[in-house]
């Protein structure tokens, strides 16, 4: 009975009031988004292929390869292209207001860039608010 009487009055005793603390943690800054148009039936892709893998595993860096099917016509059947990779570089083209679609082709931050290798250096170094004033400065306009 004691031994009940004494739970019960630990029991009623108040309880320090514990830190709560809310936290967030987040990456320092987003990856760059590198998009990378490719075919096998392509005879200048291999190079950027093999550059694309090297972004492999950055944090830095979102490396994602597109294969396309349009060059299929040609003799050597992409086997890792689907319609929708095509479309998808079809629909980057229309919205970047280019004429046409062409393998190699390197996006980066949804900006098409002919000097992919200097594009990702340079912004992969920026800090996250500078990367659009980055973005602007490095590539004018249709490059």
């Amino acid at each position: 009975m004691k031994a009940a009487a004494l739970l019960l009055s630990i029991a009623a005793l108040p309880l320090p009031a514990a830190a709560v603390t809310c936290e967030r943690s987040a990456a320092a800054r987003p990856p760059l988004v590198v998009e990378l148009y490719t075919s096998e039936g392509c005879s200048s892709c291999p190079p950027a292929d093999r550059w694309l893998s090297t972004l492999k595993g950055r944090e830095d860096v979102l490396p994602l390869a597109f294969h396309v099917g349009y060059w299929d016509r040609l003799g050597w059947v992409d086997r890792f292209a689907t319609q929708a990779t095509t479309a998808r570089q079809y629909a980057l083209a229309r919205a970047l207001g280019a004429s046409n679609v062409y393998t190699p082709q390197v996006v980066v931050q949804g900006r098409d860039w002919r000097r992919f290798h200097t594009a990702v250096r340079l912004l992969a170094e920026q800090p996250q608010d500078a990367r659009d004033a980055a973005l602007k400065a490095l590539a004018p306009a249709g490059d």
